[in-house]
């Protein structure tokens, strides 16, 4: 059995995504903008406990809870939950800068891989 090595996941509520790396929020977007939402209070936050990736379709219908040290954030019921694209992970606020999304923060991630 290989191990899993992909990280980041996508939780859909009915009307927001979470995406989480491991067990942080990295990005919250609006289902029907597809408008990140950068000052969302999950962000940066952990969930309490997350699906391992073989046992996801088990939090259909369950509630995210996040805490943070100020805040906690308990979601809607997830609705779906699958993987973010490659060009979805280079939009994260954890790529940001100064509390916006950076304007191209492909190209600056890119220049800092190996290789």
């Amino acid at each position: 059995m290989s191990h899993e090595r992909r990280r980041h996941r996508v939780f859909c509520t009915q009307h927001t995504e979470y995406h989480l790396r491991d067990s942080e929020c990295v990005g919250v977007r609006d289902r029907s903008t597809y408008a990140w939402l950068s000052n969302h209070a999950a962000l940066r936050l952990h969930a309490l406990a997350i699906p391992e990736a073989d046992d996801e379709s088990t939090w259909i219908g369950q509630r995210i809870q996040f805490w943070g040290r100020n805040t906690d954030v308990v979601t809607s019921p997830v609705v779906s939950i699958g993987r973010p694209n490659l060009g979805e992970v280079y939009e994260y606020v954890s790529q940001a800068r100064s509390g916006l999304i950076h304007e191209n923060p492909r190209s600056e991630l890119e220049a800092s891989l190996p290789g």
